[in-house]
């Protein structure tokens, strides 16, 4: 049992670093809210000329807005809101590989939601995809005789996410109605090499791939998050303060890093918490070099206010070419906040079905009983949880 006698003054001392931290934060948002107001093309240029070559390093990402507005820069847009359009949703859940039983597994779930939002003909089905590892899928292919980490059972998780919308795209006929695709997440890939040229705006390969195939259908994929951590437009701020020509953070000291710091923990939520419900930000692309060259697989971002929180919208570039078809996605994701109590329903009902109950995972341990040792089904440790022995 834990001791909350003993937590009660750690709990204190760590609260009062983190309140001193946001009263920081608090006094930098004005002054980073401010200049980013008055954002002009002599600033951006100031900025520009900061950013190191292709074949210099950096470190600091940025954003601009990608229909170059600079003085709309934080401007709140009010959405157009659809009432008529086809959603996909899907979602996935795992368990993890419980070695304590005598046969060991692990299951992946996937459910599908697709609505379609018509006056006259609403529509609503799903479908689930289950699936069960044993024996040798256990193992994984990186180190020899180890079970699979939960990273790497969350990752097949993702690819059989992925599947299931290429799937969706690929039987889709081409329609001149509005249709997108939920994806819960961020569509761009932050494992990418932090020096590669299109790194915080690179989606995966397998998404690259249904973006490809979605582009021809005209269906728009995009990604969906929840309370984002992002920290990427004060940067903007932190590169025209910078003192040097060049920017190298390596050659900061940490007194320098330090003062710089402050400002990386504004996260972009905070700017835009001036949103009001079912107002958008402008949207925004992010860069590491000045001069980085755009494919239509690459990212675009919105923050929306959904009615309960400020929510990052991932949205591919091919289309935000077209803003019309980029704002009318916008008008039907804060239609399914509205409708879902600011957070998109079909993503809602692809959780609750992809779900992995404790009913779900006792009835799949007797249906392996028998295979493996079947005179100890689990070992001392899980007998003694089970009969909550103390």
């Amino acid at each position: 049992m834990l001791d909350l006698h003993n937590l009660v003054q750690q709990i204190s001392e760590k609260k009062n670093v983190i309140l001193e931290k946001e009263k920081e934060i608090k006094e930098n948002i004005h002054e980073v809210f401010k200049f980013l107001s008055f954002l002009d093309g002599q600033k951006i240029e100031k900025v520009l000329s900061k950013i190191p070559r292709k074949d210099e390093k950096n470190e600091i990402l940025f954003c601009l807005p990608y229909y170059s507005n600079f003085d709309e820069f934080m401007k709140g847009f009010s959405c157009e809101v659809q009432t008529n359009y086809e959603v996909f949703a899907v979602d996935g859940s795992n368990t993890e590989i419980d070695r304590h039983i005598s046969q060991p597994y692990y299951l992946l779930n996937i459910a599908c939601v697709e609505i379609t939002y018509d006056n006259e003909n609403s529509n609503f089905n799903y479908q689930t995809y289950p699936y069960i590892y044993l024996d040798e899928e256990l193992y994984s292919r990186k180190e020899a005789q180890a079970i699979k980490s939960p990273s790497e059972i969350s990752r097949e998780r993702q690819t059989k996410e992925y599947m299931a919308i290429l799937e969706y795209v690929e039987n889709s006929l081409p329609k001149s109605e509005l249709r997108l695709v939920l994806y819960d997440g961020n569509l761009i890939d932050w494992t990418q090499d932090r020096q590669g040229l299109r790194f915080g705006r690179r989606a995966n390969l397998e998404l690259e791939r249904i973006f490809s195939v979605a582009k021809q259908k005209n269906i728009a994929v995009c990604g969906f998050i929840s309370m984002p951590k992002n920290s990427i437009i004060s940067n903007l701020y932190r590169i025209y303060n910078c003192e040097k020509m060049r920017i190298d953070c390596k050659e900061c000291s940490r007194e320098e890093k330090r003062n710089c710091e402050k400002i990386e923990r504004i996260r972009d939520v905070f700017l835009f918490s001036h949103l009001r419900s079912g107002q958008h930000s402008n949207v925004f692309y992010t860069l590491g070099r000045a001069f980085d060259e755009f494919e239509d697989m690459d990212i675009t971002f919105v923050y929306l206010a959904t009615g309960y929180e400020i929510a990052r919208i991932e949205i591919p570039v091919y289309v935000a070419k077209d803003e019309k078809w980029l704002k009318k996605c916008i008008g039907a994701i804060y239609h399914q906040c509205q409708v879902g109590f600011g957070y998109p329903i079909s993503l809602t009902h692809a959780h609750e079905f992809s779900t992995i109950s404790h009913q779900d995972k006792a009835a799949i341990e007797n249906m392996l009983l028998g295979v493996g040792d079947a005179i100890l089904p689990y070992s001392a440790k899980k007998n003694n949880k089970v009969k909550r022995i103390v």
